[in-house]
């Protein structure tokens, strides 16, 4: 692209060099790629402001409490069992708990946690599950040393899968176990 030379008095004696200036066809060039450069920046700045906002949609999960611990996890024949560790703030009785299953982040039904020995429940997609509470004491309340069970329906649990055990005492804290299968 040609350049027109500007040249001034003085120049000639090397007082001053000479300057270039730009022709129009570059400022037209320049502005465009401006409105580019503006448009490519306002567009990701969408995407960025969009993800933010699904993203605050989404409600948060409760966070796990103290008030029930469970133990590690241990696997059995397929099937899962764990034991209250500890309790604080109790008695609960067992007819204000909640359980949920959720398996590879797709979550069972909340269901009403069932009196001691019974077995309840869930189904996620294809797949059914049985949960078990053993009232050790037989307090009627979920306590220590009282123990859970999680099982395939008369099968055992799928396997290559990650897994929690939800349970909710009246809408408000929940106490969490979660373990994987091989």
């Amino acid at each position: 692209m040609p350049l027109a030379v500007d040249r001034s008095e003085g120049d000639v004696e090397g007082g001053r060099l000479s300057r270039a200036t730009v022709t129009g066809r570059d400022s037209i060039r320049d502005g465009r790629t401006l409105q580019f450069v503006i448009f490519i920046f306002a567009a990701v700045l969408l995407v960025v402001a969009a993800t933010f906002y699904v993203a605050s949609l989404v409600p948060p999960r409760p966070s796990p409490t103290d008030r029930f611990v469970f133990s590690d996890v241990a696997l059995a024949d397929g099937n899962a069992s764990f034991v209250v560790q500890s309790e604080s703030g109790g008695p609960y009785p067992y007819s204000g708990f909640r359980a949920t299953l959720v398996v590879n982040d797709f979550a069972s039904p909340s269901v009403a946690l069932g009196a001691r020995q019974s077995i309840v429940r869930v189904s996620i997609g294809p797949n059914s599950y049985r949960i078990m509470w053993r009232d050790a004491d037989g307090d009627g309340a979920p306590s220590v040393g009282d123990s859970f069970l999680v099982s395939g329906d008369a099968t055992p649990l799928p396997s290559i899968s990650a897994y929690e055990f939800d349970l909710q005492w009246q809408g408000g804290w929940i106490a969490k176990a979660f373990w994987t299968t091989g």
